[in-house]
This record gives structure tokens, sequence and C-alpha cells, in this order.
């Protein structure tokens, strides 16, 4: 599963178990504050009984938990028992006597069935959460499953249009070459050399593509240090008057996917290479403390924050959608990529891995 449909399957999951939890808390608050009611109000119940056979028995009565005090200016005040201290506590006028008996009871008793019921609300709202919860992920599985049918044929069709796209790009490539071998009319060579760019540019696009629509990038053991001396000796094959500075330790392993770090090199080296200053063209490429940096001498980005946007460029150099394809890779890679830039001065991108 590709990045993007774990988290629309999240958020979709999200929003049927918030929606539906959200119910659940507040039945279960009113179920608990309902069953309290109704314990206190026993309770007030119990109490009433009582001062009534106190009253009955001129207050020779006696009974376990209960104990009471008279007062005059007591009034009732309340519905329900209040809790002060270790009892519960409700005055009742004295019937045919001025003033009121005020009604004591343990508070242990009263609190513990309260306690009952709230264990057995919160456990009863715990299970219903993790059932809402596992319910919440197949329903947002199956309402996400047209559009991940539609999405994954489209990739096919994608992937299939490129290839298409691809031998043809090649096969101009190629003839192209041959033609710029036995050509030496300069107008005519830098036209040829402007359709190798278009079919080279078509290449590159291909690839790309075919990396990003591989759902599967498993890792693997990568030597950095001769995966970066095969990229520079062809980049420097292709720009022969820059100025290349490695410094890898040798044997440099990275745990992570060949083909999309090879593409990423790829896609930073040729920004890093159009870019290089005209008149001294240099590249320095450092890695240490697990960070790769590719640096430039060239006249920089004037709005660095917008480089991984899709179609964004400065200038007609390239397409807008190298750095953007970098940055999707990375992100599927866990790689953290930061970008800075001076103008005039020169570009530092940085993978930390």
């Amino acid at each position: 599963m590709k990045n993007h449909e774990k988290s629309s399957l999240i958020k979709f999951t999200l929003i049927y178990f918030l929606t539906t939890g959200f119910f659940v808390i507040v039945l279960g608050y009113l179920y608990f504050y309902q069953q309290k009611h109704l314990i206190l109000k026993q309770t007030a119940t119990d109490m009433f009984q009582y001062s009534e056979l106190l009253a009955k028995t001129d207050f020779q009565h006696l009974q376990k938990g209960f104990s009471y005090s008279l007062e005059k200016n007591q009034k009732v005040a309340f519905e329900f028992p209040q809790k002060i201290g270790k009892d519960y506590v409700k005055a009742f006028p004295i019937a045919k006597k001025e003033g009121y008996i005020v009604i004591y009871k343990d508070a242990k008793e009263i609190d513990d069935a309260i306690d009952k019921v709230k264990i057995f609300t919160i456990s009863l709202q715990v299970a219903l959460l993790i059932i809402l919860l596992v319910l919440s992920y197949f329903l947002a599985k199956q309402a996400l499953r047209p559009m991940k049918d539609v999405i994954t044929h489209l990739d096919r069709f994608v992937l299939d249009l490129i290839h298409d796209l691809n031998t043809p790009a090649t096969s101009i490539l190629l003839n192209t070459n041959l033609l710029m071998e036995y050509e030496n009319d300069p107008k005519k060579q830098k036209r040829l050399n402007r359709i190798v760019l278009g079919a080279d540019t078509i290449s590159s696009l291909y690839k790309n593509l075919e990396l990003l629509l591989d759902h599967k990038l498993e890792k693997e053991t990568v030597d950095l240090t001769l995966l970066l001396e095969h990229k520079v000796d062809d980049f420097q094959l292709l720009y022969p008057k820059i100025t290349f500075n490695v410094t890898v330790d040798k044997n440099t392993q990275l745990f992570t996917n060949k083909k999309a770090i090879s593409r990423i090199l790829d896609n930073l080296l040729v920004n890093a290479c159009k870019y290089a200053n005209e008149e001294n063209p240099k590249i320095w490429i450092n890695f240490a403390d697990d960070c790769l940096s590719i640096e430039d001498n060239g006249k920089g980005v004037k709005y660095p924050e917008k480089v991984f946007e899709r179609s964004y460029k400065e200038n007609d150099l390239g397409h807008g959608i190298g750095m953007h394809i970098v940055h999707r890779l990375c992100n599927s890679l866990n790689i953290s990529i930061l970008i800075s830039s001076k103008e005039e001065i020169g570009t530092k991108v940085t993978l930390c891995f």
C-alpha cells in the first residue's frame, strides 16, 4: 500500500470512528448520569423513610449506616442528598413539629455503587470504541476500494503508455547519434542536438514516471561509493568542463531502494550541472553523518521553498517535475531532504537517511 493510500485509509477510518465514537461517549455519559441520579434518588427515599421512623418512635429508632441531628433553621435546600465529608446529607421537615431533621448516611456504600456504575460504563465504552474502530477500518477500506481500483487502472494505463513512449524515444536517440557521426554541417548538428535533448528528456521522464508508479520500493544494501563513482563518470562525459569534488568514504553502504536513489541522484546532478557557474563550474558531493549533500556554484534559486512544487520552474531549462519527483521518492524512502540556496552563490541539497 502506497503512502497516499495509507493516508486516505487513516483519514476515512478516523472520520467514521470519531463520528460514531462521539455518540458512544455522549450516550455513556448520559447513562452514567442517569444511574447516578437513580442511586441518589433511592438514597433520598431511604433517608426519608428513616426520618419518618424517627418521628414515629420519638427519635428512638436506630439503623445501621444512618445518623441524624435536629436543627431549627435548617432548610430543605436540595432535592438529592449532598456529600459533606464522609456522609451524604439531606434535611427533612419534622411532621407536626417545628424544625428540621438532618439525616446523615455513610458515603462509602453510595460511592461504591456509583463507582461500580462508572467502571461498568467506562468498560462498556472502551469495548464499544474498539469494536467501532475495527468496523470503521473495514468500512473505510470498502469505501476506498472503488477509488483504489480506478487508481490502479490508471497506473497500469500510464505505465503502458510510458513504455510505448520509451521505445520510439530510444530509437530516436540511437538514430540521431548515428546521423551526428556522419554530419559535419554545424547548423544540422545543432538541430540534431535539439532532437537528442528532446528525446533524452522523454527518456528521463519515462524513468521518473516508471519509478513513481512502482508500488514496491523494496530496500536493499546499496554501495553509495560505487554508485556515485558511476554517476560522476557519466556526468563528466556529458559535462566535461565541470569539476566534481567527491568526499565519500570507501565502501559507504546505504539500506535503501537502488533504483529510487539512483533516480534521485540523477535528477539532483542534472540540476546541479545545468545551473553550475558557466565560467568555472564546480560541484561538491559530500557524505557525512548519514547525510549526502550535492552543492553547486551556480546562480542559485530565488524561491527554494517552491522547488518541490509540481511544475515550478524559474527558467526554461527544465520542466518543473524533476525536484517534485525527488521529493516524492524521498518521502517514500523516509529520507529527509533540505535545500538551501543563495542567488549568484549556489544551491545545496542535503539528503539525510
